[in-house]
């Protein structure tokens, strides 16, 4: 038994047979019968074509290559272009990025403490200048 979306049975008045729906289908979706449609139907095939045998006669001359594929030209170049400037800035961005880490990693030289002092200051000078010297 059919039913609805909502769980009911359906009306068996209203559900069209499927031999119905076959037939309303094939009438719809039926070659038209009529020769002029299919006299115009083979004039518009035969003109396409003629028109792409037409323009495919001209294979001799050299610039036909480049016109057929002017578009995936245009495409890889713009494609290539965007590559170069991402790899540009990548490399700009990793070389700052290794001078940085070049500076602040180096080590800092450390201050030597001398152990002798100068004959001609005291202690409390040579601290003071140790002091003030870091």
């Amino acid at each position: 038994m059919v039913r609805r979306r909502d769980g009911g049975p359906l009306d068996s008045r209203r559900t069209p047979s499927s031999a119905l729906v076959t037939r309303l289908l094939s009438d719809h979706y039926a070659a038209p019968e009529d020769q002029a449609y299919w006299d115009k139907l083979e004039s518009r095939i035969m003109k396409n074509v003629a028109a792409e045998a037409a323009g495919r006669r001209d294979v001799g001359n050299w610039s036909t290559a480049f016109r057929l594929w002017f578009r995936a030209g245009v495409a890889a170049a713009c494609l290539a272009a965007s590559g170069a400037g991402v790899a540009a800035w990548s490399s700009r961005h990793t070389e700052a990025r290794v001078a940085y880490t070049a500076i602040l990693d180096s080590p800092a030289p450390t201050p030597v403490i001398a152990t002798t002092y100068p004959s001609n200051v005291s202690e409390r000078e040579a601290a003071v200048q140790y002091v003030l010297s870091h």
